[in-house]
């Protein structure tokens, strides 16, 4: 009896773990698949890069460009200071550049 016992325990440990090992692997190829060849890519001079890094520099570009504006004016001064309407101008105007380029739509 105590021979059938431990195989008993051990048979749907050893199954168990195989079959999170497969569904892991599973997993990760298929998240591998799907990122490969989905990004749009630019040529600039001779490297690709992907087409959201573009996308995320136009908007730092931007932003940066619509807060040294509003700095020098006087009664927006203390709105151009505000680290959210940086974050935010940068993330819409990559979002915006991003589905008018390269979404297609």
């Amino acid at each position: 009896m105590g021979k059938e016992d431990a195989a008993l325990s051990e048979g749907p440990q050893q199954t168990g773990g195989s079959s999170l090992r497969s569904t892991r692997g599973a997993a990760c190829a298929l998240g591998l698949a799907a990122s490969l060849g989905c990004a749009p890519t630019l040529n600039v001079l001779g490297v690709y890069f992907p087409a959201w890094l573009i996308s995320a520099v136009v908007g730092l570009v931007a932003a940066y460009a619509a807060v040294w504006w509003m700095g020098r004016r006087p009664g927006q001064r203390a709105l151009a200071q505000s680290g959210l309407l940086f974050c935010s101008l940068t993330v819409m105007v990559g979002l915006l550049v991003w589905w008018i380029f390269f979404s297609s739509f």
